[in-house]
C-alpha cells in the first residue's frame, strides 16, 4: 500500500467519526459556524453508527446519506477528474458524476465501525480566499500518537459543504486526482467510467 492510498485510508477513519468522544452536541452547534458543521457532522455520525437499531446496511444506508448532504460532489468529481472533464460529453458528466460520488459514499460508509476511541478536536477556522474556510481539527487516537485533519468548507446557500480534506498538510482531492489522472491516461474516459462502474458494483456487493 502506497504512502497516499494510507493517507486516503486515514481519511475514511475521519469520516467513520463514529466514537469521536468530545464533539459538540448537535442542538448546541451553530449552524453559521464552519467548525461547528464539522462537529455536527461528527455528532450525527455518532447516532448512526452507535445506534443499535436496523441492519448493517441499513446504518451505511443513513451514514452514505449523511455524507451525501455534506460533501459537495458535483465540485470535487469535477476538480478529480482534471482536464478530462472537458472532453466528457454531457452524458459521459452526467454518468462519472454519478459513478464517482456513489463510489466515494460506499467506500466510506461500508467501513462502519472500524474505529474507536478517538479523540475529535476543533482547533480553530480560518478563511481562505473569498470563499472557503478551513477547520483546523486533530484526531488522537487513545494510547497512541495522533494527527492533524483540516477540512477545506465552502458556503453551498445557507449551509456549509466539504470540499478537501488535508490529513498532516495531504489534500485528498489533489492525491485523488493524481490517481485517476493516470487511469485517464491509460483507458480514457469510457475506461474511467467503466472501471467506477466496477469499484461500485464490487463495494455494493462488499456490503
Amino acid at each position: 500500500m502506497t504512502r497516499k492510498r494510507r493517507i486516503l485510508h486515514a481519511v475514511v477513519l475521519i469520516l467513520t467519526l463514529s466514537l469521536a468522544q468530545g464533539a459538540t452536541a448537535e442542538s448546541n452547534a451553530n449552524p453559521g459556524d464552519p467548525g461547528a458543521f464539522i462537529e455536527r457532522l461528527a455528532s450525527q455520525a455518532i447516532n448512526v453508527l452507535s445506534s443499535s437499531k436496523g441492519s448493517l446496511r441499513e446504518r451505511e444506508s443513513k451514514f452514505r446519506d449523511l455524507l451525501r448532504d455534506d460533501f459537495a460532489m458535483a465540485q470535487i468529481g469535477q476538480f478529480v477528474a482534471g482536464g478530462y472533464w472537458r472532453r466528457m460529453s454531457a452524458a459521459q458528466r452526467d454518468t462519472y458524476l454519478k459513478l464517482f460520488s456513489e463510489w466515494v459514499l460506499k467506500t466510506y460508509s461500508v467501513r462502519l465501525g472500524g474505529y474507536s476511541g478517538e479523540q475529535f478536536q476543533v482547533i480553530k477556522s480560518t478563511p481562505v480566499g473569498e470563499r472557503d474556510v478551513i477547520v483546523y481539527t486533530r484526531i488522537k487516537k487513545s494510547g497512541g500518537n495522533g494527527f492533524n485533519a483540516n477540512w477545506r468548507v465552502r458556503k453551498d446557500g445557507d449551509r456549509y459543504k466539504i470540499i478537501d480534506i488535508y490529513v498532516e498538510g495531504v489534500s485528498m482531492v489533489i492525491t485523488q486526482r493524481s490517481e485517476f489522472e493516470s487511469i485517464f491516461k491509460r483507458h480514457g474516459v469510457d475506461g474511467m467510467i467503466g472501471i467506477l462502474r466496477d469499484k461500485v458494483t464490487k463495494l455494493s456487493a462488499a456490503s
